[in-house]
Order: C-alpha cells, then structure tokens, then sequence
C-alpha cells in the first residue's frame, strides 16, 4: 500500500488495525489516526458507523480518506449524496481555505479521485477544497485536528499526508 510506504518514510511508528478491531482498540496510545479507503458499496458507511464512535472523542489528529471522510461525516451529521458527485480519475482541485496541511501546494491540484458517493459539509467544519463536480473534496474540523479528503492524496498528493503527520500533537 502506498499509504503504508508514505507513513514509514517520515520515519512515524505505523501499526495496521482492521476496522473490526476498533472497538478494542485504545486510541489514546496513538499520536495521529489515518482512515484508508475501501472498497465501494452502498452499505458501507452504516455498517461501519459503529466501529468509528471513538473519532468524537480522540484529541489527537486524525485524516480520513474517501470511505474515512464519509464516515467522520455521517458521524458529525452530514449526509450521503448518492452517485451525484461521482468521480473517477485525476482531476483538479481548487483549495478554498489555506491550511497548513497544504504546505507546499498552490491553489489547486490534482488529486486521484474514485467514488460514486460524496457527503455534505457537517456544521462543525469548514470546508478546505472542491472540484467542479465535488462540493466537499477536502474538509477540517472546526475545533478538532480532523481532517478528510474526498480524493486519494497518497496517491498523488503525498505532501499532504506528509502534511498531516508533521502537525504538531
């Protein structure tokens, strides 16, 4: 996995957990969380809802990628928007809100897109980037170190998760 391969080059500790293993998992001994994709489905946020109740409690940063910007979304009340938005390929997009996590990039890019689903801007974030089709590409808490991407950023935007793991803790 690209994303593994990413993490282990800025030298951070990487342990791999299986979704089903959340709800034993003590988060608080993690620095930062970063939530993959998987794969499509129209189920796949609610059946994995229930794993993910711990995002609203932990502190530190997290970074949600397309299955994991959905998720954090549901769970601060946005919702699904089915096939409307829908992408596929490499696309630009327009940042709206400068952010340290795009250190390093100008106002738009490509990013790596490949869903059929997008989600709505919950109230408690602010949006940070769209494309032309996407209203919510990219998206941060308001108050919370949460951020969540729409697109694939390790696949070609790896200064942004890059980004994120230097944010401090």
């Amino acid at each position: 996995l690209p994303l593994r391969q990413i993490v282990k080059d800025t030298g951070a500790e990487l342990v791999t957990i299986d979704y089903k293993e959340t709800l034993n998992t003590d988060f608080s001994i993690f620095n930062a969380v970063i939530m993959s994709g998987s794969p499509r489905g129209d189920d796949i946020v609610d059946h994995h809802l229930p794993y993910f109740q711990w995002i609203k409690s932990y502190d530190q940063p997290i970074l949600g990628i397309c299955a994991g910007h959905h998720i954090t979304g549901k769970l601060y009340g946005a919702e699904i928007i089915r096939d409307k938005e829908k992408e596929v390929g490499d696309l630009l997009v327009f940042i709206e809100h400068r952010d340290p996590i795009f250190e390093g990039y100008s106002d738009k890019f490509l990013a790596t897109q490949n869903h059929h689903d997008s989600i709505t801007l919950p109230d408690s974030f602010i949006r940070l980037a769209h494309t032309t089709k996407c209203r919510n590409s990219m998206m941060k808490h308001k108050e919370k170190p949460i951020y969540t991407t729409q697109f694939h950023p390790e696949i070609l935007n790896i200064k942004i998760v890059q980004n994120f793991l230097a944010l401090p803790v």
